[in-house]
């Protein structure tokens, strides 16, 4: 059984490294450059090999919108998230690298569950926006 993650950061399981290639248009040599991690990412997808994991890490970072709960996978790159979002990707960079705690209502999935945890909503709104 064979694993993938899509662009909208799904993951998909195929039986066999030719049926992805046959049902998603890949060939089957790139298929399997991608199933075995040698390449970590192809045309969006993502690779669920061990060789791949820091790259996985990245393709999966969730961002939320605290002022209208609106999530977002990271998925293709930065680039692509910002201009999808209206966002300046030099900003958005910096928040994903953590050197920015929030930017534009934006923050990583992780912060925004550590605010809730341990002061709520109210403390949120009152100190950082």
């Amino acid at each position: 059984m064979y694993s993938w993650i899509n662009p909208q950061g799904e993951t998909v399981q195929t039986k066999t490294v030719k049926e992805f290639a046959d049902r998603y248009g890949f060939s089957l040599k790139m298929a399997q450059v991608l199933a075995r991690g040698y390449r970590s990412r192809l045309r969006g997808w993502c690779s669920t090999s061990k060789k791949a994991t820091k790259e996985r890490k990245r393709f999966m970072t969730t961002l939320v919108n605290i002022k209208t709960g609106e999530k977002g996978v990271l998925g293709m790159g930065v680039k692509a998230f910002a201009r999808a979002h209206g966002l300046c990707f030099n900003e958005l960079s910096k928040l994903v690298n953590r050197h920015k705690f929030i930017y534009r209502y934006w923050v990583l999935e992780n912060t925004h569950k550590i605010l809730q945890v341990r002061a709520g909503n109210t403390y949120l709104a009152e100190n950082f926006l």
